[in-house]
């Protein structure tokens, strides 16, 4: 069998792996859609597939676990696939399966500190326009008023006090998440270019630079095709366009913005065209003179 099958099943099996992992860590994950009934909760992302309820047995809905499974199984898959050619194109190293290890090891913390200055982004431009912040939540865990461990997940809360909705300062707080996360993504990049690190350290910087990128676009585009912000997890509604609409920002000026930011940060982060593009300005301006 030869090498590239045998890192494909690798590959393969991994992301099997994680996606039954993944599903059943999504068991402490709530899924309520609608009112629900306070005695009823229901676990499981993308779909419900335990069910607790105060005055009978906890249900288990086979099928739905095993579609959640297949599901992140999928997401793990793709992930897999970016992250190589991410690597090729941006360090341009080979790549191999305990090459991925790092980046899959750092996938979710990266996440969730770029999902915390997501956040954060809220809290800042909403308290900058007049706003009061009452509560801040990342995960299991509370930020504001006081640090704790709750029971209830969720990607990420912010909470504004005095701010009417649909007013500029309002639209402000809700894209200043996507905002921010961009923002950061472009100084990561700079520091990379200003500074000399290992490829452990680039991975690293890169990777969270990654979530960065591709927070503002994902929370425009995947909320208005029914997905949430991050597919499965996050706000389902496309909360920086409307923030961006609050602001009096037209569409397609949003759009542009967007598309010119992120196709830009792709090729900072992107060492193999980042060289080309650098070579080919180097030799216009070569002959030019």
């Amino acid at each position: 069998m030869s090498t590239k099958i045998k890192q494909n099943l690798k590959f393969i099996s991994g992301a099997i792996v994680f996606g039954v992992l993944a599903s059943l860590a999504t068991g402490l994950v709530t899924n309520e859609i609608g009112m629900g009934i306070p005695e009823i909760n229901r676990y499981g992302v993308p779909l419900v597939w335990r069910i607790t309820n105060l005055n009978e047995p906890t249900q288990y809905v086979l099928t739905n676990l095993a579609l959640d499974a297949a599901s992140w199984a999928v997401l793990a898959l793709i992930i897999l696939i970016v992250v190589e050619k991410i690597m090729v194109s941006m360090l341009g190293i080979s790549v191999n399966y305990r090459s991925l290890l790092l980046p899959l090891a750092l996938f979710i913390p990266l996440g969730l500190f770029m999902d915390f200055i997501h956040e954060s982004g809220h809290a800042l431009w909403g308290t900058a326009m007049g706003g009061r912040l009452t509560y801040m939540q990342v995960a299991y865990f509370v930020i504001y008023p006081r640090l704790a461990v709750t029971s209830h997940f969720q990607l990420g809360s912010v909470h504004v006090e005095g701010l009417t909705s649909g007013t500029f300062a309002y639209g402000l707080m809700l894209l200043g998440g996507s905002m921010t996360t961009n923002i950061a993504s472009w100084i990561i990049a700079l520091i990379i270019l200003k500074a000399s690190f290992g490829s452990k350290t680039q991975i690293a910087l890169k990777a969270l630079g990654l979530f960065g990128i591709l927070d503002l676009p994902f929370y425009i585009v995947f909320p208005q095709v029914g997905l949430c912000h991050w597919i499965f997890l996050g706000g389902c509604w496309p909360e920086s366009l409307n923030g961006a609409r609050m602001m009096g920002i037209p569409d397609s000026a949003f759009y542009l913005m967007v598309a010119i930011s992120t196709l830009s940060l792709v090729v900072l982060y992107s060492e193999t065209p980042r060289k080309k593009m650098k070579r080919c300005f180097t030799n216009l301006i070569t002959n030019a003179l």
